[in-house]
């Protein structure tokens, strides 16, 4: 059997066995050609020699035409100054420690203040806005190797195709922010590596980053997902989060309020049920019309929970018709797989967004490359193939080099569309796996 070496996705095919004939082995490995050299090399490095490349290139043309146009041309719409996001916190963080109501609208920065007290701590270390860059660049680093980690192991044009993930709008416009959610990604990311059903160590461990992540950040707790893999495990793990998420919930309330109250609520470079309202409104405003003010009615709820109903049937007609697409894998992309789409789909019945949340899909990559491969001995579904494919363009088509204007309906329409898969998914896989309706499940097989 050919041993291999990994590293970073890296693969290289050094012969029989290191006892047997070392020698010729090394030999052989010198006239590799070029096709199986390149064949050798996996996703990992693809995807870190890409970063590296891209932020190169992104620096040199930085610094040639200035920080704005760059992102532009990357389709991000830039907000002064670079990193802003992490400015905020920061800004936050050192009236607090000053006694500043920091919940007031506008009291230290021209944002308003809408993530959980935890980040105030800050404050009292001394970081202060001039501190933005380095932190903004750590979480960035944290959320890349993350990554890096999930998406290693697979073939080369995997890697391609997950590098042209990671730059796209939605993510480079987190990136362009600082956003906290580059660091919510890492903890998730790590959880989804860390946890495995028999290993008690590694299942705390993940309990522990998905737990940090909902003290920093809150919608870590849509990770309960990972119950539609349905199993004793996974049901605790799933309990266990909520009930962490709905005491902490409960313990924060005051803020929780005044957070919801500083969020806003727009269609600008957002996503959610009702973006699309919002943004049909500020089309007929720039026709001279008034505004319908449909987001504000029971019709924007009324069609997530159609959606929600027609999921659900989707999901049981499959069951009953035996279909077995779209099983999500007792893996690390598996349950990568159920935390981004929990995440997607409960962010989704938020209300609005801004589309750097969009990242979280990042994490459902890994799973729908599997299943290509796991399917490449004969054609893939198009249950799977059209899921690919609105992932990816989600990721790309809601960039705006200028979305503090304009608003765009297409990407919209694919976000609806992705909601209602990715619903499906998590319902399907939860009756396909759950024991009652497992058994009766394959005695129809």
């Amino acid at each position: 059997m050919a041993s291999r070496v990994r590293f970073l996705g890296f693969t290289n095919a050094v012969g029989k066995s290191f006892n047997d004939n070392n020698g010729k082995r090394v030999q052989k490995g010198r006239h590799m050609s070029s096709t199986r050299y390149v064949r050798s090399i996996g996703s990992g490095t693809v995807v870190t020699l890409g970063i590296a490349g891209a932020t190169i290139a992104f620096l040199a043309l930085g610094r040639s035409v200035g920080w704005e146009p760059t992102w532009r041309a990357l389709g991000v719409t830039p907000l002064p100054p670079p990193f802003f996001d992490m400015h905020v916190i920061n800004d936050y963080a050192a009236c607090a420690s000053k006694g500043v109501d920091v919940y007031a609208p506008q009291a230290c920065n021209v944002d308003n203040f809408n993530i959980p007290p935890t980040w105030l701590w800050l404050g009292s270390l001394g970081v202060d806005g001039s501190d933005s860059t380095w932190l903004s660049t750590a979480i960035i680093i944290a959320a890349l190797i993350t990554m890096v980690l999930l998406f290693q192991g697979r073939s080369w044009s995997h890697g391609v195709v997950a590098l042209a993930a990671l730059i796209s709008p939605s993510v480079m416009m987190g990136v362009e922010r600082g956003n906290l959610d580059l660091l919510i990604l890492a903890l998730v990311g790590s959880a989804a590596l860390l946890y495995e059903e028999k290993r008690v160590g590694r299942t705390c461990a993940a309990f522990a980053f998905l737990c940090l992540g909902v003290v920093l950040k809150l919608f870590p707790m849509f990770c309960v997902s990972l119950a539609a893999r349905f199993s004793r495990q996974t049901l605790i793990f799933a309990g266990a989060t909520a009930a962490l998420s709905l005491i902490y919930l409960a313990s924060t309330m005051n803020h929780i309020l005044l957070i919801r109250r500083n969020v806003p609520t727009t269609f600008v470079l957002s996503y959610g049920y009702k973006a699309i309202f919002l943004g049909l409104d500020h089309i007929r405003s720039e026709a001279g019309l008034s505004p319908m003010g449909l987001a504000d009615t029971w019709l924007p709820a009324l069609t997530a929970a159609v959606v929600l109903v027609c999921a659900a049937v989707c999901a049981v007609v499959s069951l009953r018709n035996r279909h077995g697409f779209c099983s999500v894998d007792r893996s690390a992309a598996g349950t990568a797989f159920l935390f981004g789409a929990g995440i997607y789909c409960g962010t989704y019945l938020l209300g609005t967004n801004f589309i750097y949340r969009l990242m979280f899909l990042l994490l459902c990559l890994p799973q729908l490359q599997d299943w290509q491969i796991q399917r490449s001995g004969g054609r893939p579904s198009s249950a799977e193939l059209g899921l690919f494919a609105t992932v990816l363009g989600v990721l790309w088509l809601n960039g705006n080099a200028d979305g503090h204007s304009t608003f765009l309906l297409l990407p919209q329409l694919l976000d609806w569309c992705l909601f209602f898969g990715m619903a499906t998914v998590l319902m399907s896989n939860f009756l396909r796996t759950s024991p009652g309706l497992m058994f009766a499940y394959r005695r129809t097989q």
